[in-house]
């Protein structure tokens, strides 16, 4: 009898052990930043934008992001700084007033960090826009800092230079 309970015991440690150390290995997956990384969360983010999903979007942007935004106008620049509510309530005002809407990325370029922790990530964004009856065409040159932040990779940081285009 007490050779079973051992035997069971030592059968349930090694099952523990086994499900501790899956959960470490997936846990660690979320140690580092890969270029597969960004490239898979720059689709689902762009997926994101097609569907006005405005969850999709805030899940990746953290907390605290800093979000630069630059737009030239005929009048000069209109510089302005969001917090990641602002720039959520701000995409959702615009997405609600949209009737068509395209979206496309061009020329990435991604740089991960000595510490593997963080990425450094430009690309080109290329947005056609309805809004309120009024098309219009931009370019979107965004520079944005990835980071680990909780075992999730969040932007951290986005600067966004806007520019119409014809």
């Amino acid at each position: 009898m007490i050779g079973h309970a051992l035997y069971f015991f030592s059968r349930i440690a090694l099952c523990l052990f086994i499900v501790q150390l899956l959960i470490a290995c997936k846990g660690s997956a979320n140690t580092t930043i890969t270029e597969s990384d960004v490239h898979s969360i720059i689709k689902e983010i762009a997926r994101a934008n097609l569907n006005k999903d405005i969850g999709a979007i805030e899940k990746y942007l953290a907390p605290f992001v800093v979000i630069n935004v630059e737009i030239e106008t005929p009048a000069g620049l209109i510089r302005n700084q969001m917090s990641r509510d602002q720039y959520l309530a701000e995409l959702a005002r615009v997405f609600s007033r949209a009737t068509n809407y395209e979206y496309n990325q061009e020329s990435t370029v991604i740089k991960i960090r000595e510490d593997g922790k963080t990425a450094d990530v430009e690309t080109d964004v290329i947005e056609h826009i309805v809004l309120d009856g009024i098309e219009a065409k931009t370019i979107t040159h965004e520079k944005i800092v990835l980071e680990i932040i909780d075992r999730h990779k969040v932007v951290t940081v986005l600067d966004a230079s806007v520019k119409k285009i014809n």
